[in-house]
């Protein structure tokens, strides 16, 4: 299984196609973002020969019968190639060199040689397992219908603000495409906006002690996170979903495993979501979930962010968790936070605190 992947480097490639055998038994794109698709993109595009059984991706717009459309007029189309001339999109790239073709839509790439492998009829909110077979079984915790009818919302009118009417959802000509570009493009604008907000502050203490804040962005509100679970291990992936989302997901996880609802989870391993953003891992959110891994996974300007690690450090230790680990997947971050916490480990060890903080590529549980 891959979930999202930003950049498909060489030594990616080789797990792809020396380990996996250029063959994916499920490929999870969380949601339209450039640092979640671009490394998809490039491995659709590179590998055509890539065996890819299922693919669970919740493009909106999607339309299982592609014969029943509204054709788009020439100003509207005239209008996408200006749109795609001024958003960032992926870069199709061929060893590590840019490549001279364009860009196509990841909708547009799946259809070319993975059609039969999107499920596009597929309810992400059952409160049901998933069943993977050899993999073990998934439960979907974000989105919740709501959070897709907001986002659903958000692009229609994106929609109508740069068409000038109004967007019949599943019924319109390159709705799929439509779906990603306005997707990118509202996601820049809320770039613009987290990127003012300050990344280092205080100390950990401090930072603990202030109000969380909630990720309003309707993309992560309506990205796919899911618990996984295998034999007697389950991990919790958040991809970038936020915190009051994934709480009502998670308490429709606990109602179908008969698990009381005030009680905290145990996970053996937890993605952080939005690379450890200050807005999408909040208190109320870790008083149903723990684990003795939590993996940040990537990073932006303002991410991994103290105020996120020190809501992980400052939470009681579930019963059995003798010590947290903070795993990063690098040690290059813009605001230096991986030094950073290493410093501060003896500190709060002198506290009573108990935590580690490692840089990994891979976690055995």
């Amino acid at each position: 299984m891959m979930v999202d992947c930003h950049c498909f480097t060489p030594e990616i490639k080789a797990i792809v196609t020396d380990t996996l055998h250029c063959h994916l038994d499920y490929l999870v794109v969380t949601h339209i973002d450039i640092d979640h698709i671009n490394g998809i993109c490039n491995m659709l595009y590179q590998m055509p020969e890539l065996r890819i059984d299922n693919i669970i991706y919740n493009n909106l717009f999607v339309k299982e019968d592609v014969t029943q459309v509204e054709p788009l007029t020439d100003f509207q189309r005239e209008q996408i190639e200006a749109l795609k001339a001024r958003i960032p999109t992926w870069k199709p790239t061929i060893e590590n060199k840019i490549a001279k073709k364009e860009s196509l839509a990841l909708s547009t790439l799946i259809q070319r040689n993975w059609a039969d492998a999107w499920n596009k009829k597929l309810t992400l909110i059952t409160g049901e397992y998933l069943s993977l077979g050899e993999l073990g079984q998934m439960f979907i915790v974000s989105p919740t219908q709501t959070a897709i009818d907001e986002l659903n919302k958000q692009i229609l009118d994106e929609f109508a603000q740069k068409f000038y009417e109004k967007y019949p959802a599943r019924g319109k000509e390159k709705g799929a495409e439509l779906f990603e570009l306005l997707s990118l493009l509202y996601n820049r604008k809320e770039m613009l906006l987290e990127n003012k907000i300050s990344s280092f502050t205080g100390t950990m203490k401090a930072e603990y002690d202030k109000s969380d804040r909630e990720d309003n962005s309707k993309t992560n509100r309506a990205s796919i996170a899911f618990v996984l679970e295998l034999e007697d291990k389950k991990i919790l992936l958040l991809g970038d979903a936020t915190s009051e989302v994934v709480i009502e997901g998670i308490m429709a996880y606990k109602r179908k495993n008969q698990i009381p609802l005030d009680t905290r989870i145990y996970f053996d391993a937890i993605k952080v979501p939005h690379h450890g953003s200050d807005a999408n891992l909040s208190k109320k959110l870790l008083e149903h979930i723990d684990s003795p891994n939590w993996i940040f996974c990537g990073c932006t300007s303002t991410a991994p962010h103290l105020h996120t690690l020190a809501n992980i450090i400052y939470q009681p230790l579930l019963d059995g968790i003798q010590k947290r680990s903070l795993c990063f997947n690098s040690f290059y971050y813009k605001n230096d936070i991986y030094n950073k916490m290493k410093t501060k480990v003896p500190v709060l060890g002198k506290k009573g605190i108990e935590i580690e903080v490692v840089q990994i590529n891979e976690i055995t549980l």
